[in-house]
């Protein structure tokens, strides 16, 4: 579920945006009910979750079949994305500015520490990962860009909602689906704003087994500039070989001094 900030966008036009085509979004949510599932998609199911009629349904998901971003088992009727999906992914990261600036350095950041490194920025109340550099134990979900995560629940998400002011961070809190990932996740909204103000204190947010067990991750923000989105950078780890206090006295530094140079010194 993604939540929405105060001045995120509205999921529509607006009653007088003669250049709004209100069909589109509608389309655009018949590839992202594929968001949550590893499987394929009937129609019927499609249709479920999307709210679209059985008809509306059948003509989006036959577009897009023609277009050639969705797939068709002949024998079972059932719809999967196709890899032209993946390459309109590559056109973003092959031109964007941070991510060209970034790479080198967080390829440098891995080298040193080992450990996986991440680079994100906010859309909407969830956090996406643009850049992943994946360590030897991490699972597939979690080696790949483009992850859609709620960003109350890790390190990167609550340092980027440390940008926003107390009282937007506790608007936006009040209106998340807050839901366990680990039996250690903090779901408590004051507890989860008393965080975010400290990660916007110290500069640096940690966050211990909220999203995998035995997991910890740290993140630092890179520096404003014109022209690019607030980004965060984060190293995750297993929590018995970095507990919190190694991961602030080793890796901590090391990400303040990556991101100081990917915001140009």
């Amino acid at each position: 579920m993604t939540d929405r900030l105060e001045d995120d966008p509205p999921e529509g036009g607006g009653p007088r945006d003669p250049l709004y085509i209100a069909s589109l979004p509608k389309a655009m949510r018949v590839l992202e009910a594929f968001r949550n599932t590893r499987e394929s998609l009937g129609l019927t199911e499609i249709g479920q979750i999307t709210g679209l009629g059985k008809s509306a349904a059948q003509r989006f998901t036959h577009t897009w079949e023609r277009m050639g971003y969705l797939g068709k088992d002949p024998q079972t009727r059932r719809y999967v994305l196709t890899p032209r999906v993946v390459e309109l992914g590559y056109f973003f990261l092959r031109s964007d500015r941070l991510v060209s600036r970034a790479a080198p350095h967080l390829v440098a950041l891995r080298e040193r520490c080992g450990l996986a490194v991440n680079m994100s920025v906010l859309d909407g109340g969830d956090m996406i990962y643009l850049l992943r550099l994946p360590s030897r134990q991490l699972t597939l979900a979690e080696m790949l860009p483009g992850r859609r995560m709620p960003a109350w629940c890790n390190s990167a998400g609550r340092m980027l909602l440390s940008q926003r002011g107390d009282d937007a961070v506790r608007e936006y809190l009040e209106r998340a689906d807050i839901q366990p990932y680990t039996v250690r996740t903090v779901t408590d909204r004051a507890a989860l704003a008393g965080e975010i103000a400290r990660a916007r204190e110290q500069g640096y947010a940690l966050a211990e087994d909220q999203v995998l067990l035995n997991q910890i991750g740290a993140a630092v923000l890179l520096r404003d500039e014109p022209g690019l989105p607030r980004a965060a950078i984060n190293v995750t780890a297993a929590t018995d070989a970095y507990p919190p206090q190694r991961m602030a006295r080793e890796i901590v530094p090391q990400l303040l001094n990556t991101a100081y140079g990917i915001s140009g010194g």
